[in-house]
């Protein structure tokens, strides 16, 4: 008997190796983006700065066996330098009263509490508050009280109907965020309300005191028919000052999954939106969008990108994105940029000089090929209207993953349509279009990153489009720039080789 554990045993490391050994032999799995070693995950959740630490939760997915849905556990990882992580054990995992078939679903680590404080949702039972006591973050603690706001407060998101004698009728308990101010807890619950006046996106604010006893204020803030669509919801909110003024970060599922935010003013206990911006776009499959504060009063972005072709079928799935860094401009709008401790991983540095692209021509260039890159350049375009470039482009053009500008139209593209051979891609869009107007004039800066299956393009410090690829040629890595009609001069030209930080 004792032989047979140990032959189960080792065949069971035999299967957790050979299954490594697969995963890290797949030519399209990022060696610098965070992604776990197996599985599939989504949200990023509960990301908080600690005791000279960055921790961030995940939702890992695990089939249940029932063949209703994935069960949802939050998996753990921290950071001393935003690059390299320390799996922790699942902060998240045992469902209240050990009943099979609960799950936890998204949350936030409220930010300003003393005691590092989670809230979260499970789905069959409602919100629910976790507090941590130890360093390490560890060991989380739940509230007695829990759920504080039991899931038939309100509005049943999975039935669409509203549970009788619901306290909160026009309230959807769903994906809470929250913070404290003073000494008053608040905290965002829900996708949208159904108090008439607020169709759209929407959320609903609560607050109190201790945590455990929670009092409805009402709907959060008013979305407009100008920016979003009456489809939209608020998930995965976040909310938080920014400048002089406050910023919302939401997920919204429909029309499609993507990330976008509100800027305006917060004033007794209402959000009043004064300008919208899209962090995702049709086919860019950026979602899930999540941030902390961290010693430096730095405000930290990171983002959940799905991927573009089948999960079982290779193994893993869902990467993270770089950390971004928000910044309020003098007139408080919005800067991303990659943090600063990105730099540590480069190493192999080539600069090439100015290079003048002519009318129609399309030009390699040979000294920045790769597949895994940092790369830093302007384009002047002049005159020019259309113009761009090119990635894990193969010598023939038979794959290439094309961005290109149009200065009539104000807008980005990048089309992958031809970014791949393969035949068991599952895109929405083979184009993401990007709206972008300069907000100064001269060349455009381009500061790209480049990981074997994913694209990260930061635009001026204006915004970041981030795309998923899988090019199957191993010569289908190099970078050529062109235009349409005009002629262009790409300067300041740099490149450097990216270290791995994932294991595995």
């Amino acid at each position: 008997m004792k032989g047979d554990c140990v032959q189960n045993y080792d065949d069971f490391l035999m299967e957790v190796y050979e299954s490594r050994e697969k995963m890290v032999a797949d030519r399209h799995r990022p060696r610098y983006h965070f992604l776990p070693p197996e599985g599939r995950w989504n949200d990023i959740n509960g990301a908080i700065y600690w005791k000279g630490r960055y921790h961030i939760g995940y939702l890992q997915k695990i089939a249940n066996g029932s063949g209703e849905r994935d069960f949802s556990s939050w998996q753990h990882i921290s950071s001393r330098d935003l690059l390299h992580w320390t799996y922790h054990k699942a902060s998240l995992r045992e469902p209240l009263e050990g009943k099979k078939g609960d799950y936890f679903n998204s949350g936030d680590a409220m930010e300003g509490c003393e005691v590092p404080t989670i809230i979260t949702n499970m789905p069959r039972k409602g919100i629910c508050i976790y507090q941590c006591y130890d360093d390490q973050l560890d060991h989380w603690v739940p509230l007695d009280e829990n759920p504080v706001i039991p899931i038939d407060a309100g509005w049943n998101r999975v039935t669409n109907i509203l549970e009788p004698d619901a306290p909160y009728p026009e309230c959807v308990i769903f994906d809470p965020s929250g913070w404290k101010e003073g000494d008053t807890y608040y905290a965002l619950i829900g996708n949208k309300n159904h108090r008439p006046g607020y169709e759209g996106d929407c959320t609903s604010l609560f607050k109190s005191k201790d945590l455990r006893n929670w009092e409805y204020v009402g709907p959060f803030y008013k979305s407009d028919r100008k920016w979003t669509e009456e489809i939209e919801d608020c998930a995965c909110s976040d909310f938080f000052p920014f400048g002089d003024r406050y910023m919302l970060v939401m997920h919204t599922h429909l029309p499609f999954s993507k990330c976008q935010y509100y800027i305006g003013r917060y004033e007794n206990e209402q959000f009043y939106p004064e300008e919208n911006g899209q962090l995702s776009y049709l086919g860019g499959l950026l979602a899930g969008p999540e941030t902390l504060i961290d010693e430096r009063g730095r405000r930290i972005f990171w983002g959940w990108i799905r991927e573009g072709r089948s999960t079982s079928k290779y193994g893993w799935g869902s990467i993270m994105t770089l950390p971004w860094h928000f910044i309020p401009d003098a007139d408080n709008r919005l800067e991303i940029r990659p943090v600063e401790e990105l730099q540590r991983l480069r190493y192999d540095e080539r600069s090439i000089d100015s290079v003048r692209v002519e009318v129609g021509q399309d030009i390699a260039l040979e000294e920045l090929s790769g597949t895994c890159m940092e790369l830093k350049f302007a384009i002047d375009p002049g005159n020019t209207n259309t113009f761009g470039f090119k990635l894990f482009c193969s010598p023939d053009c038979a794959e290439e993953t094309v961005t290109s500008y149009d200065g009539t139209k104000k807008e980005f593209v990048i089309n992958f349509s031809n970014a791949s051979l393969a035949d068991d891609l599952e895109y929405p869009t083979l184009k993401q279009v990007v709206p972008f107007e300069p907000r100064s004039g001269g060349p455009l800066h381009f500061h790209v990153f480049v990981d074997r299956s994913v694209v990260e393009i930061f635009v001026n410090s204006q915004i970041c489009m981030v795309q998923r690829v899988y090019p199957t040629r191993e010569d289908s890595d190099q970078v050529r720039v062109f235009s349409s009609d005009g002629s262009i001069v790409v300067s300041d030209i740099v490149k450097w080789e990216m270290d791995a930080t994932n294991p595995w």
